[in-house]
């Protein structure tokens, strides 16, 4: 048996949704916030096969290098970025303690409600006319104009992590220079983290609304946070994280610093290439995984579609079946998850919405 059904367990991160998942995708609500729904191998949390045999994915196939994720957050995740798999290699290798494993950690998310995001740094056109307005609004603010103007990005990074208490209640007090926009989110931010540097942070990063079906591609050393709503997310099997704020857990400031990629980012928002009808790729340049959007009808099924090594699918809206060039064949409801491989070819039929990430 190579195609069976998984599950898991919700995780009760305290920035999880109550709603999200039960209105969704059809989970009992139990009146306890649902952050994260895991399938995939990782230790952390390994996804339960539902057949007669039982037992964890990771204990019954081994390994494998990337997970799919239910995501749902009702507040703001922390301000965070992922190492390269040298780096990571290395600093594991190291004993650093922000380091938990030897992999690098790309993600990607994929908007099943309208989803607000930070998401990496913004175009300097966007950004430098709101560093001015804030030099110009408070005089402990005037630091991070000029560190951008002398060092760049970098230089308005190291300068806002060495600021005092002042400059984040200077930039909430003339936050509304800002825009409409990002002063309601600065003004949430500090309801939330009063004091927390993030809050700075969050002043040079996207301010991003998804709308369903669309993605956003997190490369190593790529900034963000999410703010708001329900996704899939894919991602290298890894649980390095270098945060940089929004958050009562370690910030690493030195690392994060080291890991960041300060190239400003134009467009966060990463469309789906249609393949064929009801077929959709997200292109990334990952050898980690591959995500596509999986649309059967009754009228448009796909057919024997290549099996790139193993693969795990999700259904978000009615029905998807997969069957595979073993004769196996099995039905997803939303909210359902399986795992499927050692075959050539595979198919989907049905009436609905799903994902499929193959490594």
């Amino acid at each position: 048996m190579t195609l069976f059904k998984i599950s898991n367990q919700a995780m009760r991160y305290a920035w999880g949704s109550k709603d999200l998942m039960p209105d969704y995708l059809g989970y009992p609500f139990d009146d306890q916030p649902m952050a994260e729904v895991w399938f995939g191998t990782h230790p952390t949390s390994p996804a339960q096969i539902q057949d007669p045999e039982g037992g964890s994915l990771r204990d019954r196939v081994g390994e494998l290098g990337f997970m799919v994720k239910f995501l749902a957050a009702q507040s703001p995740l922390s301000i965070q970025a992922h190492p390269t798999k040298a780096r990571a290699e290395a600093m594991f290798a190291q004993h650093h303690p922000s380091y938990s494993d030897a992999n690098h950690k790309p993600e990607m998310l994929i908007a099943l409600t309208e989803f607000r995001a930070l998401c990496g740094f913004r175009p300097r056109g966007e950004l430098e006319p709101d560093l001015q307005s804030l030099a110009q609004s408070s005089i402990h603010l005037a630091g991070l104009w000029g560190d951008y103007q002398s060092m760049g990005l970098e230089g308005a990074v190291s300068w806002l992590y060495k600021s005092t208490d002042t400059a984040v209640t200077q930039l909430v007090a003339n936050a509304t220079v800002l825009g409409r926009k990002r002063s309601r989110l600065i003004e949430e931010l500090f309801d939330l983290y009063p004091g927390d540097k993030g809050i700075l942070m969050s002043v040079l990063m996207n301010l991003v609304t998804l709308e369903p079906g669309e993605a956003m591609f997190l490369p190593a050393g790529n900034i963000h946070a999410y703010l708001f709503g329900l996704g899939v997310e894919v991602m290298a099997s890894s649980d390095n994280v270098l945060r940089g704020g929004l958050t009562p857990k370690h910030v690493d400031v030195k690392e994060l610093q080291q890991v960041l990629d300060y190239t400003e980012l134009p467009d966060p928002v990463l469309r789906p290439k249609q393949l064929a009808q009801g077929l959709a790729h997200f292109q990334v340049p990952l050898d980690d995984f591959q995500v596509y959007r999986l649309g059967p009808t009754a009228s448009s099924l796909l057919i024997d579609l290549e099996l790139k090594g193993r693969a795990i699918a999700v259904c978000t809206e009615g029905e998807i079946t997969i069957s595979t060039s073993k004769d196996e064949l099995l039905t997803l409801s939303r909210g359902e998850a399986c795992y499927f491989a050692d075959a050539r070819l595979f198919s989907v039929a049905g009436n609905g919405v799903g994902y499929l990430a193959m490594g």
